[in-house]
């Protein structure tokens, strides 16, 4: 996922988003190098370090 879409789903913005994952840069790591993106296992990191965003239903 990239910054962008994790903003998406916290509904925050990207300059919010940035803040929240350099708090967490140690526990979530690096990006691959060239990479703009985390990977499934950065992102079940970042789940439970800032909880897993809400979801909207639709019935």
């Amino acid at each position: 996922m990239t910054v962008k879409e994790l903003a998406a789903e916290y509904r925050v913005s990207r300059a919010t988003m940035h803040r929240w994952l350099k708090a967490h840069a140690q526990e979530i790591g690096e990006r691959h190098a060239g990479m703009q993106v985390y990977t499934v296992g950065q992102v079940e990191k970042i789940y439970r370090l800032l909880d897993v965003p809400e979801r909207e239903m639709d019935f």
